[in-house]
């Protein structure tokens, strides 16, 4: 397929309104497809429509941007130069984000609970907030989507034929409640959409979770409608929203309507590269940034060299595609200078593309829920801040992870942490608990997943402790995991602890400590500035079993959601002691450099990617790296160049010294 072998990316954004007849009046095909092959770019997104709702190409059924008039065909020449320099063109498209079919067809809004839509054109308070410039039209609206599919079957029409189609903001920018909302809850579940969040409600879960179906059934029909006109498309919609807390926004039912997945989320976020790259029906998946810093709000700041090449060789790290986003001068033009600056690190991308291959090892799994975004207990103790802490531990620790969930393969990874999940959850229980009887090791944390704590430990919660702050009491059999952390100062946890009944005192590593007072319900107190450990508990509060072939370790808090460095410490004791992981690699390297693994049969490619998000890099200690194969080492060779490099073999284990680390180093072990 084109997407494996076009890697370097571009969108240049053009939502561009057209009351002024300056605006894209100086719009050149010329000029951008110049720009395109100065950056070295492949793949070119091109907008055939934006979120102001305007159209680049003379469509019957919607409004064409005015500047086009008169150079209707600016676009398609545009597609027509990208081909002639074999570039290849996505299409870019914009649901939900209508601001000119929001204003004209205002039954079409997503509308608040009382009837009124986030944007009123003739409300000029409402005009003077950044959100008034959105509007937001709803795709349950049956009227919405029968002028979507004309859009489609003018595009197909119209334009020569072009290699992918996107679909943008494929999310609940606002929960809508129109009367087609309203009638598709009521004939689905039997009642009225709730319109009070409460997590713990039953009902408003339920809405939750209609609310990502109807997303992920309004993407599966974009997608099928694009193949219906063009069934040589690849198709794929923004996947961003299902890398943040927001638990409205995007599921695997998205996912599953694209042929690929990416999200614009601008920063240098491994977590999110980590979760496209396991997510994405095909491979590579797709990364995308701003060129602008920090975002493109910054209309006129360009990212400096070294940020760029940070934010690309991360993805080429994880042998995924590079897409810059930059965005088109009100008038047309765009800055050359961009495009030099990119053509130097998508040309030094360009080397490491034919070594895109082999099966990426793994040795962690973090399970990151998308069924189950709720934040029970605040978003800082989340199954999102679990995942997304624990990917950056691990990575800190050498240790080569990958985020995983109810959408992957959890089988492929020596261990699992599972971070306060849900009950929303429980539709994975028995996978979970398939993967630890066959030989996999498993943390994992809360109690609100009911079936793992009953599988393993036939364990059950009966309830909070009023205490908001908690302290886990280490017991011998914590040997090794809690550092110098004991049962006299234990360590501190801001969060109510569950009252879990069931687990045999042979299996405890852990119980709860509580402070003399509760500060929230009290007014004295044992220490005037701190809740100090006072009452001691047998309430388990961290556990430990075999079971089957593998190993499982509980935690009644979230320990992996801490960002201080003595809690992540605590969890990677936790895989290597009482979880026993074996690593891949073993190395000292330093913890803003991550390692990546790739293998086949006769040859390993190993990666070292500096992070960095400074205006010039630092410059990086050697350090080294030690890994053993399933076959007998000959040599090692620095990429791309195929350098030599001294390396210690014995057996079927190398050794040796990555040496001044230049942003990217990669290896082949053969």
């Amino acid at each position: 397929m084109w997407y494996k072998r076009h890697l370097r990316r571009h969108l240049c954004d053009m939502h561009i309104d057209d009351w002024d007849p300056e605006f894209l009046s100086k719009f050149s095909p010329e000029a951008y497809v110049e720009n395109l092959k100065l950056a070295k770019i492949n793949s070119a997104m091109l907008y055939f429509q934006s979120h102001v709702g305007l159209c680049y190409w003379p469509t019957s059924s919607g409004k064409m941007h005015a500047g086009f008039v008169g150079r209707e065909d600016a676009m398609r020449k545009t597609v027509e130069l990208c081909h002639q320099n074999g570039i290849a063109v996505t299409a870019y498209y914009s649901l939900i984000y209508d601001t000119y079919q929001n204003d004209l067809h205002p039954d079409w809004s997503i509308v608040n609970p009382d009837g009124k839509p986030g944007r009123d054109a003739t409300n000029l308070e409402c005009a003077g907030g950044g959100s008034s410039r959105y509007g937001h039209v709803c795709p349950n609206n049956p009227d919405y989507r029968k002028y979507t599919e004309t859009q489609i079957k003018e595009i197909s029409a119209y334009f020569p034929k072009f290699e992918c189609m996107f679909f943008d903001m494929l999310f609940w920018p606002r929960l809508c409640y129109c009367k087609h909302c309203r009638a598709r809850y009521l004939a689905e579940v039997g009642a009225e959409i709730p319109t009070v969040r409460d997590d713990r409600d039953p009902a408003w879960r339920t809405h939750m979770r209609k609310r990502r179906e109807w997303m992920g059934e309004y993407a599966q029909w974009a997608t099928a409608t694009a193949k219906k006109y063009m069934p040589h498309l690849t198709v794929y919609h923004n996947a961003s929203q299902s890398v943040v807390r927001n638990d409205t926004a995007c599921a695997e039912e998205v996912v599953a309507a694209c042929d690929y997945i990416a999200g614009d989320l601008y920063s240098n976020n491994v977590f999110a590269r980590l979760y496209l790259k396991n997510a994405t029906p095909n491979q590579p998946f797709e990364y995308m940034f701003s060129r602008c810093h920090p975002n493109l709000a910054s209309h006129t700041q360009i990212k400096s060299l070294d940020v760029m090449r940070s934010e690309i060789m991360r993805t080429v790290a994880h042998h995924g595609a590079s897409f810059v986003i930059d965005a088109i001068d009100p008038v047309g033009t765009m800055d050359r200078r961009v495009y030099e600056r990119l053509g130097t690190v998508f040309g030094e991308m360009e080397g490491y593309e034919k070594y895109y291959y082999g099966e990426p090892v793994e040795d962690v799994g973090v399970y990151y829920s998308l069924k189950g975004k709720v934040a029970l207990f605040g978003d800082k103790w989340s199954n999102y801040q679990g995942a997304s802490t624990a990917i950056n531990t691990l990575i800190e620790a050498n240790i080569p992870a990958a985020v995983t969930g109810g959408y992957a393969d959890i089988q492929k990874h020596r261990a699992l942490i599972v971070s306060a999940t849900t009950s929303d959850d429980e539709y994975d229980t028995e996978r979970l608990v398939k993967y630890v009887q066959e030989g996999g090791s498993l943390y994992f944390s809360g109690a609100e997943h009911a079936g793992l704590l009953k599988a393993f430990f036939g364990a059950e919660n009966t309830g909070y402790t009023e205490e908001q702050i908690v302290y886990l009491a280490p017991e011998p059999a914590a040997k090794g995991v809690f550092d110098y952390y004991t049962a006299d100062f234990p360590l501190r946890f801001e969060c109510c602890a569950p009252q879990v009944v069931g687990i045999p005192e042979e299996k405890v590593l852990a119980t709860l400590t509580l402070p003399y007072t509760k500060r929230h319900l009290e007014v004295k107190f044992a220490s005037i500035h701190s809740d100090p450990p006072g009452i001691k508990t047998d309430i388990p509060t961290m556990a430990y079993t075999a079971f089957g072939k593998g190993k499982v370790v509980w935690s009644a808090v979230p320990l992996e959601c801490y960002t201080f460095y003595d809690y992540r410490n605590i969890l990677v004791n936790i895989l290597d002691t009482h979880l026993g992981l074996t690593r891949s690699v073993v190395s000292d390297a330093p913890v803003d450099v991550e390692l990546t693994l790739f293998k086949t049969e006769d040859e390993v490619l190993l990666s070292a990617v500096l992070h960095n998000e400074a205006y010039r890099a630092r410059k990086v200690e050697d350090f080294t790296v030690s890994l053993s194969t399933d076959f007998v080492p000959s040599r090692v060779l620095r990429l791309p160049d195929m350098t030599p490099v001294a390396a210690k073999i014995e057996g079927n284990s190398v050794t040796f010294t990555v040496e001044k680390l230049d942003m990217l180093a990669m290896y082949s072990i053969r």
